[in-house]
């Protein structure tokens, strides 16, 4: 079986259930997003499927360019949504998580490169240090995520106006714990993961960083990811200003996986 065939399977039923999702902003029924979230487990199941095929053929976890890269990071994402809806049951977040894990997977389908097959051509530390960056992002963006709900809750508990949100979104203390551990496991492998990748650097460059647009953009995200943490800790997250750091930091996360390319 070719593995485009369940990456597109994967594609099209999350575009469903992201879609379904997204269409229960104008309804108070719970069925719809019941709807959804099966589409998007079917589509995880797929999506599985598809990072399973990729070890058998290549021998090697689907981390060596951008396309598994983007993958496994949407796979990493569902799964931690998955158990945070069987805990706390916020569908809330599905209008956030599963735009962001159709786009991660539309960018493994768009963009075309070839699999590593030796595993001798593969660097270890390479390998570690994606693995921890993208299980890190994966974390901070669940935690940006459920950041968005807190501010969104608080706003509308302020104005004393319900938006489209408000019959979804739980209490402001679920959002808030589930976005600060997010933010804190997120933030430390993701830590992990940026000195790993220091550390290959050194090795195959003997330079601590070349400062190309990944790396940049890795770098002003983890400064930024750090502030918002801080402030988690101030007990000033829901401010203006830290919900425009956030974005900021999120705009730098996309660009630094937009500059993986092929070890």
């Amino acid at each position: 079986m070719s593995p485009n065939l369940t990456l597109y399977a994967a594609l099209v039923l999350y575009a469903a259930g992201t879609i379904v999702a997204l269409a229960t902003l104008f309804t108070r029924e719970k069925r719809p997003q019941h709807i959804a979230l099966g589409l998007m487990i079917a589509g995880f199941v797929a999506h599985t499927v598809w990072i399973g095929t990729i070890c058998v053929r290549t021998h090697h976890p689907p981390l060596t360019n951008l396309p598994e890269a983007a993958g496994f990071m949407a796979w990493t994402i569902f799964a931690v949504e998955l158990a945070l809806f069987i805990r706390y049951r916020v569908h809330a977040a599905s209008f956030f998580v599963y735009p962001l894990v159709l786009m991660l997977l539309t960018v493994s389908a768009v963009v075309h490169e070839p699999f590593v097959k030796s595993p001798a051509a593969i660097s270890r530390l390479f390998i570690t240090h994606i693995l921890l960056t993208t299980t890190g992002v994966a974390g901070l963006l669940i935690g940006l995520a459920f950041g968005g709900l807190a501010w969104a809750q608080d706003r509308a508990l302020k104005s004393k106006h319900r938006g489209a949100l408000w019959d979804w979104i739980p209490s402001l203390n679920v959002c808030k714990m589930v976005s600060y551990r997010a933010l804190s496991i997120g933030f430390s492998v993701y830590t992990l993961g940026i000195l790993a990748g220091i550390l290959w650097s050194y090795r195959t460059s003997a330079e601590l960083m070349d400062l190309r647009v990944k790396q940049v953009g890795a770098v002003v995200a983890w400064v930024l990811f750090a502030v918002v943490l801080q402030a988690y800790v101030n007990d000033t997250y829901r401010t203006r200003r830290t919900a425009i750091i956030g974005a900021c930091a999120f705009i730098a996360i996309v660009v630094a996986i937009l500059g993986i390319h092929h070890v």
